[in-house]
């Protein structure tokens, strides 16, 4: 098994600052749509909502670069191991025998930039699941069947 830590696709950063600007587009529109809405005509009112976008789209966008900086995960000799996180950090091990199944997703955007995500589901509470974010297609399905490989063989030790 690798012993170093593995970054998610550089492109994955590209679709977080899509859809940061998605959102930054959407919250603008609703900023100058409201007030002429409401009063029928664009007032000096309109006028500062463009720095506040500009303001959102730039702590938007440093924000994704060190979620992406943060991003890194690892298949280690008997557990999923993955730290994330900006404001709280976070570190994830999950054991090989604690897993349930290992999907490998591509949603819309995912396809757009070729990405993929896998999903690992554990035994536990609702919820209980994992995502490794930003393979490529071909990475996400080799490391789908990584962990489906070595939960098959856990399957007869012990998750304690």
């Amino acid at each position: 098994m690798s012993e170093e830590m593995n970054k998610p696709e550089k492109r994955l950063l590209t679709v977080w600052r899509l859809e940061v600007a998605l959102f930054v587009l959407l919250v603008g529109a609703t900023l100058i749509l409201i007030p002429y809405a409401a009063y029928n005509q664009i007032s000096t009112w309109v006028l500062w909502p463009p720095a506040v976008i500009i303001a959102i789209g730039l702590l938007g966008g440093i924000y994704m670069k060190k979620r992406y900086d943060a991003w890194n995960y690892q298949v280690r000799e008997d557990h999923l191991y993955l730290e994330h996180g900006v404001f709280k950090k976070v570190s994830s091990m999950v054991p090989f025998v604690r897993i349930q199944h290992v999907d490998a997703q591509r949603g819309v955007i995912d396809r757009i930039a070729g990405l993929s995500k896998v999903v690992v589901y554990t035994a536990g509470t609702r919820g209980a699941d994992v995502r490794v974010p930003g393979l490529l297609p071909e990475d996400a399905e080799r490391l789908q069947e990584k962990l489906r490989d070595v939960a098959i063989e856990s399957e007869d030790r012990d998750a304690v």
